[in-house]
């Protein structure tokens, strides 16, 4: 696999599913893909800021506070408009696409400890 850089921060995934995708340094570090969930939020974030309201807390819909996070800081390379594979594994519905991200970071974090 070929190792791309993002940003400072991130490294690039290019899936046929979902196209280009960042993935955050500090969250590839602590991902598992052997313990990750599908529709969970990987970045540790609750998720409320690309749903509306995972909570049911009316504050999560106006972008205040949910779980001690900001939401409106929750993913970093959401909030600096990246497509984040982190986020297609938790709200991307189709499994191909959540399978082919899974390999990619399986790919990437082999490729990055070699």
């Amino acid at each position: 696999m070929d190792i791309t850089r993002y940003d400072e921060h991130a490294y690039a995934i290019d899936t046929k599913s979902a196209g280009r995708l960042a993935v955050d340094t500090e969250t590839l570090k602590n991902f598992d893909p052997e313990q990750h969930v599908h529709g969970t939020a990987a970045c540790g974030c609750c998720g409320c800021c690309f749903t509306g309201d995972c909570c049911n807390d009316s504050d999560c819909v106006s972008g205040k506070e949910c779980n001690a996070k900001d939401c409106d800081k929750a993913c970093t390379e959401n909030n600096e408009h990246h497509d984040c594979a982190f986020c297609h594994l938790a709200f991307d519905t189709d499994e191909a696409s959540h399978e082919e991200i899974i390999k990619d970071l399986v790919e990437l974090k082999a490729a990055l400890a070699a």
